[in-house]
């Protein structure tokens, strides 16, 4: 049966839309230096960072974050 994508995105909500640093950490369980050395520097994590302003605070798009970071690691971390 077809999902109804009205009902599809009402099911969607209890996922966050942004990320934060803290966020990051506590999925990855690295340190923040770790995670910036590792992650944050990244071209296909950079890609979905976005700030209010200027100087802002810095947040990720979620869904496309979780997905940049599952490939880095699957890809390019030893097994």
């Amino acid at each position: 049966m077809k999902k109804n994508p009205i009902n599809e995105e009402i099911e969607n909500l209890d996922e966050p839309l942004v990320y934060e640093i803290e966020d990051l950490i506590r999925i990855t369980k690295f340190k923040e230096d770790m995670l910036k050395e590792y992650f944050l520097h990244d071209p296909r994590i950079l890609r979905w960072q976005r700030r209010g302003k200027a100087r802002g605070k810095r947040v990720w798009l979620a869904k496309e974050t979780r997905n940049a970071i599952r490939e880095i690691m699957l890809n390019e971390w030893p097994s």
